[in-house]
Formats: structure tokens, C-alpha cells, sequence
């Protein structure tokens, strides 16, 4: 289909507000209570308050773009997020997300599911797909909160903890996304099929994800700086770097039919594991945040408008407190669990149970399910997930800065060995 040309100036003018936005906001908001994505659905909210007349997104027909459009931003977020760990194989880096990963993850899928079961009468594929896509910790909301640029040393536990979560996790919501999928999909019969869900989707996309992941992070670190003079580092484009490490772990893992999300951030971690250049990592992080901001803006801004336009049935009661059990009960509890015999301050772990923030790894688990298979109860369920990543954005955006002050007095005390 032809794009007239009025229409396509349109869309250049739309995409410069948003580039201009993103450049904007973050600055203006950067000491303020408010983070730059309620800003974002504010204006998302203006937007349809001023022309309701055509704007109305109807995310079930347009799967295909929104899941397309996430995945990319959820990678770009993913080497981020990988670049800031300065130390990937170190146990300090570890130590507090293996417990995330291994206890706080399964309760929340297996209550939050139990929960839209129960409470929201989702079918039993529904709901364990309500429970995987709200698992992860969102790796582009938890920006506040994760640990420093890889130049700068950064000696909070909490903060390094939440970036290793979220850039984990987002690969680790995959195999039960796949186990709503085959429940939709497959026999009643479980044991036809699980064996088969287990080696496959859990196993062998976990593994190799991890091995393609790292052999690429390696190979591209000692192609850039080792088979390249000291001299040239700096010329280097940060740009095509970057995109060399998000696409190609990506690209060739996902043609091994194997978790990509999980190869993306492996690679990054292992591409930024050089104190000696750090400097050139702060480089690469500086360019994919920038092209995250961008994506974000265009993101939120649209979620804001659906939020406005399905206002009513986002109200719902039983939504609106599903959303809020999510949030305020499933998440910390499953988190304090997790933590309670760790050495981490009351306060720390009151921290890291609750800032599990929801948001743009959601909406991509959502459509990519949808898919794939046909999920009764589907309009609902979308309106609860849209609900939970508003809330989500609104709770923890605005405290999250009142945190990240107190958690920097208090690394300031921290003594170099802690």
C-alpha cells in the first residue's frame, strides 16, 4: 500500500516530536518525583483528549507492529543493561538474583496466574500467559533504579542486583509463555507434551541462548580491540558497534530457534567484561540509551491514548485490584521470600521485593502469544496487563527517585570491600 505523500510528511513530523520529546524530557524530569514515562502517558492522555475522534488503538489488530516495535526496544534495553555490569562473572554480581531468578520469579508467575484464574476467570492457558508476561522485571522502566554507567564504579548491591534481574529475566518469561502456548495449542493431556515443552522450550533455547550469546559478546569484544590498533578504538562508530552487538546474537540466535533475549544480554555482559576499556562501553551505553528514549516516548505515548480511550473498562473493579495485588502483594512478597535470609538491610530488601517494575517486556510476551495461539478471555486480558504497566509506571516512577537518593547516601558509606 502507497503512502500519499501528505501522509508520510505526517509521519516525519510525528517522528521528529517524539526524537525531540525524548531528548526533552528526561532532561527537564531528571530531579523531579516524575519519571520521564508518566510524562510520556500524559501527553498520551492530552493527545486523546484533543483528537478522540481518531485516535483509538486496537492492539488486536496491530499485533504484528506492537510486538515487533517491543522486541526491538526490549533488546536495545537488554545490552544496556548488560553493558552496566561491569563484573558478569563475579558472584557478587549474582548472589541476590539467582534468588529473584529461582524463588521470586515462580511465585509470581504461579500466584499472579492463580490469581487471574480465580479472581479474573481466566481460562487455565490464560492465565499462566498472565502470569509469565507479568514476571519479568522491565529492563527499560528499571533505568533508575540499575546500577551506573561501566566506567563508574558502582557499589550498591540493590541497584546491581535489579540490573542482573531484569536483563535476565525478560529470557527467562519465555518458557512459560511457550507453556500458556502449548496448553492453547495442544492436547488436555499434558503428559503428551510437556516432556517435549521441557527439553525444548526450557533446556536447549536456555542453553544455547547462553552459549551463542557469549561466544558472540567474546568474538566481537577481540575483533574491536584486539585485532584493531589501541590508536583506532576511538574511531570506532558507537553506533554500528551497538547494533552489531544487539542484532547479531540476536539475529543468529533466534535462527537457532533458541531464546535471543537471553543471547543479548550474555553477549553484552561479556563484551563490557574489560575494566581497560570502559570508557568505550560508557560510549556504547550512551547510544543505545539514547535510542531507547526515543522508542520509549513512542511507546508510552501510545499506551497513554489506549489507557484514555479504554478508560471504562480499564476501571473495572476486578481489574484495578488484580492490579494492584500484582503490584503491592505478589511481586514484594515473592521477593521478601526470596531475600529474608540474605545480610541485605530490612530496607534493601523492602527495595528489591518491591521495584519490580512492569512494563515494555510485557506488551511484547502479550502479542507474541497472541500469535501464536488463540487465548479465550483475550480483550480482558490485555486490558489487566495495559492496567498493571500504567500502575506499574505511576507507583514506582514516582518513588522510584526518593529511592535511588537514599540508596546513593548510603552507598556513599559503603567502604570499598563491601
Amino acid at each position: 500500500m502507497l503512502i500519499s505523500p501528505d501522509i508520510y510528511n505526517q509521519y516525519i513530523l510525528i517522528a521528529g516530536i517524539i526524537t525531540l520529546l525524548a531528548a526533552l524530557i528526561p532532561n527537564i524530569f531528571q530531579n523531579k518525583h516524575l519519571s520521564p514515562p508518566i510524562i510520556y502517558l500524559l501527553i498520551g492522555i492530552l493527545i486523546y483528549l484533543t483528537g478522540k475522534d481518531y485516535t483509538n488503538p486496537d492492539v488486536l489488530q496491530h499485533t504484528e507492529i506492537i510486538k515487533r516495535i517491543s522486541e526491538f526496544v526490549v533488546i536495545i534495553a537488554l545490552v544496556n543493561a548488560g553493558l552496566k555490569i561491569s563484573k558478569p562473572f563475579s558472584w557478587r554480581t549474582w548472589k541476590y538474583t539467582i534468588l529473584l531468578l529461582g524463588i521470586t520469579m515462580p511465585i509470581t508467575i504461579i500466584a499472579v496466574a492463580l490469581t487471574g484464574y480465580w479472581f479474573l476467570n481466566f481460562a487455565p492457558a490464560t492465565a499462566i500467559l498472565f502470569g509469565a508476561l507479568i514476571s519479568p522485571t522491565d529492563p527499560v522502566l528499571a533505568t533508575d533504579l540499575q546500577t551506573s554507567p561501566p566506567s563508574k564504579r558502582d557499589l550498591s548491591k540493590i541497584r546491581l542486583s535489579l540490573t542482573s534481574e531484569a536483563g535476565l529475566n525478560d529470557g527467562l518469561a519465555f518458557p512459560f509463555t511457550y507453556l500458556a502456548i502449548y496448553m492453547a495449542t495442544k492436547s488436555s493431556d499434558l503428559s503428551s507434551w510437556v516432556v517435549e515443552w521441557f527439553y525444548i522450550e526450557v533446556l536447549y533455547k536456555i542453553i544455547v541462548g547462553i552459549i551463542i550469546g557469549f561466544l558472540i559478546g567474546w568474538l566481537l569484544y577481540k575483533l574491536i580491540f584486539k585485532l584493531t590498533s589501541k590508536n583506532h578504538h576511538s574511531n570506532i562508530s558507537r553506533g554500528i558497534l551497538s547494533f552489531s552487538l544487539t542484532l547479531l546474537p540476536y539475529a543468529i540466535t533466534e535462527m537457532a530457534s533458541a531464546y535471543g533475549f537471553i543471547a543479548v544480554f550474555v553477549a553484552a555482559c561479556t563484551f563490557s567484561n574489560s575494566e581497560s576499556q570502559a570508557k568505550q562501553m560508557d560510549s556504547l551505553h550512551d547510544f543505545t540509551e539514547e535510542i531507547e528514549r526515543i522508542f520509549v516516548t513512542f511507546i508510552f505515548i501510545i499506551i497513554g491514548i489506549y489507557i484514555c480511550a479504554n478508560f471504562e473498562d480499564l476501571m473495572n473493579p476486578f481489574i484495578v485490584v488484580t492490579s494492584l495485588v500484582v503490584i503491592f502483594v505478589i511481586r514484594p512478597l515473592g521477593g521478601w521470600i526470596a531475600l529474608n535470609r540474605t545480610n541485605l538491610s530490612t530496607y534493601e530488601k523492602i527495595v528489591l521485593s518491591f521495584y519490580g517494575i512492569r512494563g515494555i517486556g510485557s506488551i511484547f510476551y502479550l502479542v507474541y502469544a497472541l500469535g501464536e495461539a488463540t487465548f479465550e478471555d483475550t480483550p480482558k486480558l490485555i486490558q489487566v496487563t495495559i492496567c498493571i504497566i500504567g500502575l506499574s509506571v505511576l507507583i514506582h516512577g514516582s518513588t522510584s527517585r526518593l529511592v535511588q537518593k537514599k540508596l546513593d547516601i548510603s552507598d556513599n558509606k559503603c567502604r570499598p570491600n563491601q
